[in-house]
């Protein structure tokens, strides 16, 4: 538990909002101690554009529509 003289730079805050500070600053440290951060998931892998594409590779599909 966190002494209440810890956070006595909080002064303008009342002594119930102050205890309750402290005990959730309690439950904080308990939650991370008992409780590994997650994994953090691999790096996205991005597309590379290439140069002859800059934007894409166009749509065949819709080129060969327009003929006719």
């Amino acid at each position: 538990m966190v002494a209440l003289s810890h956070l006595s730079h909080l002064s303008h805050l009342s002594p119930e909002r102050l205890k309750r500070l402290a005990e959730l600053a309690d439950a904080s440290r308990l939650r991370a101690a008992l409780y590994p951060p997650p994994p953090k998931p691999p790096p996205a892998r991005r597309r590379s554009r290439s140069r002859q594409y800059p934007g894409g590779r166009p749509n065949l599909r819709r080129a060969r529509r327009t003929r006719g």
